[in-house]
C-alpha cells in the first residue's frame, strides 16, 4: 500500500512540474511578443527616451588566456570575455504578469547592441563576431557577455630581453556614438580573469583600466575610450636554458684556446668553430626580436660581446703562434722581453722550467787561445792544456816556462828531462810534421765545438721562444677568463629583473606572487 502511495505522489509531482513548465513557456512567449512584436522594437535606435539623455554602457573585460606575444610582428593575441551592460527602457515588464519571470535570454539581433570596437586591432575583425545571447532583466538591464579573440598591436621593448616586461594595451570605444550620446564607463578598475588559463611564457602582473576622453581630427565631438593595460612579465627560464647557458658554455671554450700548448695548430680551428657557433645563435635571436627595435636587446649585447672576445682570441692566437715558431737565425729577443716574460712573469704566474733544463746544456768544452792557432807549424812541446772545471783551455807555452824547462832539462812541468831535446835532427823534423797534423786536428776540434755550441745556443733560444709563448698564453688565459665571466655577469645583471629571476631559480617561486593586484573571478 505504501509503495502505491509513493508512486502516485511521484507521478503527481512530475505532472505539476510539466504543467508549470508549459505555463512558464507560454508566459515567456507572451512576454517576448509584448517586448519585440507588439511594440515593434527597433534594434537600430539607441535606447534613450529623449535626445538630451545620455546612455551609459558599463564595460568589463575578463581575460581568459594570453595566446601569444609575437615580438617580431609586435602583436598580442588574447582571448577575452567582453561584458557590456546598459539599461533599455523599452525592455521592462512586471514579473507578476508573466508567472514571475524576471529574466529572459534573447539572440543578439533581437536587441540594440553598442558598437564597442577595439581601436588598436592588428589583424582580424574589429568587433565581436560571436553571436551569443543577451540576458534581459525585468527592469530593462541588458547584459551581453560575448567571448572574443583579439590580435592587438603591442609596442615591444626588447631592451632587457629575455629578462623583460611588456605593456600591451587593449583600447575599446564606440566607433559611432560620441560622449554626449553614449557614456562608456568601466565596470571595474582593472581587467579581471575568468577561468584564466596560465601562459607558459608570460605572467600577468597587473591590468589597470583608464578612461580617456579625446577629440579626433575627424569630428568635433568628444569620444570616450577605455584602455586596459596588460603588464606582462616574461618567464626567462626557457631562454636561459636554451640560449644563454649554451652560449656561455661555447664562449668558455675560448678560454681553452689559451690552455692548449702553443705547438698545436688546432688552436685556430677551435677559435673559428666557436665563432661560427655564436653566429648561429645570433641568427636565432635576430629571427625572434623586432627588426626595427628602438633599443639594443640585452641578449644581443651578450652575443656580440662574446663574438668580439672570440674574434680577438683568433688574432691573439696568431700572435702567439708567430712567437712560438720564431728562430734565433731570424729574430733576436730583447733584454726587456727576456727580463719581463722569462724572469718576472713566470714567478708571478707560478710557471717554472724543470731543473734538468739548465743541466742539459752543461758540457765539457775545449777552448783554444789565439796564440795556440797563430803558427803554421805547431810543436807538441809548445802546447799547454789548463783545466778549469769542465772546460779545458789549450794555449802556447810562455817564454818563461820554456826557459825554466830548458834549464831544468824538463818539459811539460815534469821533473824528468825532455827526451825530445836529445833527438837527432831527422827525428826533430818528424816531430815538426806531427805538429802540423796536431794543428789540423785542433782546427777540426774547434769547428766541431763551435758547431755544437751554436746548435745548443739555437736550441736554447727556440726553447726560450716556446716558453715565452706559453707565458703569453697564460696571461691571455687569465685575462679572458676574467673577461668572459665578468662580462657575462655585468651584461646580464644590467637587467632590473635578472636578480629576481636567479633568486627564483635557486629558491623557487610561486606563481601567485605575480598575481598581486589582479582580481580572479
Amino acid at each position: 500500500m505504501d509503495a502505491i502511495l509513493q508512486t502516485i505522489s511521484l507521478a503527481m509531482i512530475i505532472i505539476l512540474f510539466l504543467i508549470q513548465g508549459v505555463t512558464s513557456s507560454e508566459a515567456e512567449s507572451k512576454l517576448r511578443d509584448k517586448l519585440f512584436v507588439n511594440k515593434q522594437y527597433r534594434t537600430l535606435t539607441i535606447p534613450v527616451n529623449n535626445d538630451t539623455k545620455i546612455l551609459t554602457v558599463w564595460l568589463a573585460l575578463y581575460i581568459t588566456q594570453i595566446l601569444d606575444v609575437d615580438e617580431r610582428n609586435q602583436i598580442l593575441a588574447s582571448k577575452v570575455w567582453l561584458q557590456q551592460t546598459w539599461v533599455d527602457y523599452r525592455l521592462t515588464w512586471d514579473p507578476s504578469e508573466y508567472e514571475g519571470i524576471t529574466e529572459i535570454k534573447v539572440p543578439p539581433d533581437y536587441v540594440w547592441l553598442p558598437d564597442i570596437l577595439i581601436y588598436n586591432n592588428a589583424d582580424g575583425p574589429y568587433d565581436v563576431q560571436a553571436q551569443t545571447w543577451a540576458s534581459i532583466d525585468y527592469n530593462g538591464t541588458v547584459v551581453w557577455w560575448p567571448p572574443a579573440v583579439y590580435k592587438s598591436a603591442c609596442q615591444i621593448n626588447v631592451q632587457w630581453y629575455p629578462f623583460d616586461e611588456q605593456q600591451c594595451v587593449l583600447k575599446f570605444g564606440s566607433w559611432t556614438h560620441a560622449g554626449d550620446i553614449l557614456n562608456l564607463m568601466p565596470a571595474n578598475r582593472e581587467a579581471l580573469r575568468k577561468h584564466y588559463w596560465p601562459n607558459g611564457e608570460w605572467y600577468i602582473r597587473s591590468t589597470p583600466c583608464l578612461r580617456n576622453t579625446r577629440y579626433y581630427s575627424c569630428c568635433e565631438e568628444e569620444y570616450i575610450d577605455l584602455t586596459f593595460t596588460i603588464n606582462l612579465r616574461r618567464k626567462p627560464l626557457f631562454y636561459f636554458a636554451y640560449l644563454l647557458l649554451p652560449c656561455g658554455l661555447i664562449s668558455f671554450n675560448t678560454i681553452l684556446v689559451f690552455y692548449l700548448p702553443p705547438d698545436i695548430s688546432e688552436k685556430m680551428s677551435l677559435c673559428t668553430n666557436v665563432l661560427l657557433s655564436l653566429a648561429v645563435f645570433l641568427l636565432l635571436i635576430t629571427a625572434q626580436i623586432p627588426a626595427n627595435a628602438n633599443s639594443f636587446p640585452l641578449i644581443v649585447k651578450y652575443l656580440l660581446f662574446t663574438m668580439v672576445v672570440v674574434a680577438s682570441s683568433i688574432v691573439l692566437t696568431v700572435f702567439v703562434l708567430n712567437i712560438r715558431f720564431r728562430s734565433p737565425e731570424i729574430h733576436k729577443m730583447s733584454r726587456f722581453t727576456r727580463r719581463v716574460f722569462l724572469d718576472i712573469l713566470p714567478r708571478i704566474l707560478g710557471m717554472s722550467r724543470p731543473e734538468k733544463y739548465t743541466k742539459r746544456f752543461r758540457n765539457v768544452g775545449i777552448t783554444f787561445t789565439r796564440d795556440a792557432l797563430e803558427g803554421k807549424r805547431l810543436s807538441l812541446q809548445k802546447l799547454v792544456m789548463d783545466n778549469k772545471g769542465n772546460n779545458y783551455t789549450v794555449r802556447m807555452r810562455g817564454e818563461t816556462e820554456r826557459h825554466k824547462d830548458d834549464l831544468d832539462g824538463t818539459a811539460g812541468g815534469s821533473n824528468e828531462p825532455d827526451p825530445r831535446l836529445f833527438l837527432p835532427l831527422a827525428d826533430k823534423d818528424k816531430e815538426m810534421s806531427e805538429g802540423m797534423l796536431v794543428h789540423k786536428t785542433i782546427e777540426e776540434l774547434l769547428f766541431l765545438t763551435w758547431h755544437m755550441k751554436n746548435d745548443e745556443d739555437a736550441a736554447r733560444d727556440r726553447d726560450d721562444y716556446k716558453f715565452l709563448a706559453m707565458v703569453i698564453d697564460r696571461v691571455f688565459l687569465i685575462v679572458y677568463l676574467l673577461a668572459v665571466v665578468g662580462g657575462l655577469v655585468w651584461i646580464i645583471f644590467q637587467a632590473p629583473l635578472a636578480p629576481d629571476f636567479f633568486d627564483e631559480l635557486f629558491h623557487g617561486f610561486k606563481e601567485e606572487d605575480y598575481d598581486k593586484g589582479i582580481s580572479v573571478v
